[in-house]
């Protein structure tokens, strides 16, 4: 009886301690400056558009084909820069907005200016990450009341 019971005791460690642990798969990573900071690259440019929809420049900076393989360097204190296939180079201060699944990557294009006095930001809605890629999602407004979406992958 007393082998049943010690038995029965640490199969209920054993699930309680199991189920206290933290996961590592990309559902579970919590978005935050400490995840997102590194060096990224744009892996991958995916438009939910209609193929007739003439998409403009990105961000107000380049058509959205010279992201493709970019290099973004994230800085743990908000810093960085990213650099664009056809030699632009922009500094960006940056920051993670919100929680959870509504979590989104946050960047102001400093051109020459400091952060607190720059208006114009960017945001993407971040819908996947993990420790070595993370995708962020861009709304497009294609006019009477429609929305597209360019997606971008980084990795690093």
């Amino acid at each position: 009886m007393k082998k049943i019971t010690t038995l029965f005791f640490l199969s209920c460690t054993i699930i309680l301690l199991s189920s206290c642990s933290s996961s590592k798969n990309s559902t579970d990573l919590k978005t935050s400056t400490r995840n997102l900071s590194g060096v990224w690259t744009i892996t991958d440019i995916t438009l939910d558009l209609p193929s007739d929809f003439k998409v403009s420049d990105v961000f107000d900076e380049a058509p959205y084909q010279d992201f493709m393989n970019s290099k973004w360097d994230l800085k743990r204190n908000g810093k960085g820069f990213f650099a664009l296939t056809n030699g632009t180079t922009r500094d960006i201060y940056w920051s993670v907005y919100g929680k959870g699944s509504d979590a989104q990557f946050q960047f102001k294009k400093l051109l020459g200016e400091k952060a607190r006095n720059v208006d114009l930001g960017y945001r993407l809605d971040i819908t996947n990450i993990s420790t070595n890629m993370f995708v962020g999602k861009t709304p497009i407004d294609m006019g009477n009341g429609n929305t597209g979406y360019i997606t971008y992958t980084f990795t690093k």
